[in-house]
């Protein structure tokens, strides 16, 4: 990138982070999700200038809904199968080989819960802080 687009570039996110600050946000939005909104408006910003392929997704700080969902339900469904085998009387090799099955079966079925439960609140977040703006946008103009 040359200096002049550099320089661009960091007028365009200056202009960008000032009109961000002047806007009215409710106390009730967590503030990194701010944050995590502006970085993402200033990488669309940087690849529209750059015209390249958009860099791969950086790693969460926090813990994906997509771990957390098979994980937990996973486990719960393990672990009930293993206190109903008990409460059965089951022999214990069978007990063990019903609880993998049902591990296994909704620990993959979690993971799918936790994609699309992902997707909705990242779209969600999206959508309401695109409004924000939005409306911000909208009360400037206004005289």
């Amino acid at each position: 990138m040359s200096s002049v687009e550099q320089n661009e570039y960091a007028a365009e996110v200056s202009a960008m982070q000032a009109e961000f600050e002047a806007l009215h946000i409710p106390s009730n939005i967590d503030p990194r999700l701010l944050s995590l909104w502006m970085e993402r408006e200033q990488e669309t910003i940087e690849r529209e200038q750059q015209k390249t392929m958009p860099p791969p997704l950086p790693e969460q700080s926090g813990r994906s809904l997509t771990r957390l969902f098979p994980a937990y339900i996973g486990i719960a469904v393990m672990c009930l199968a293993i206190v109903l085998g008990l409460l059965q009387g089951q022999e214990p090799t069978a007990i063990l080989q019903t609880a993998c099955i049902t591990f296994l079966v909704y620990t993959t079925l979690g993971f799918f819960v936790g994609m699309i439960v992902e997707h909705c609140v990242s779209d969600s977040v999206e959508t309401l802080l695109r409004d924000i703006v939005q409306r911000s946008r909208e009360e400037n103009k206004l005289p």
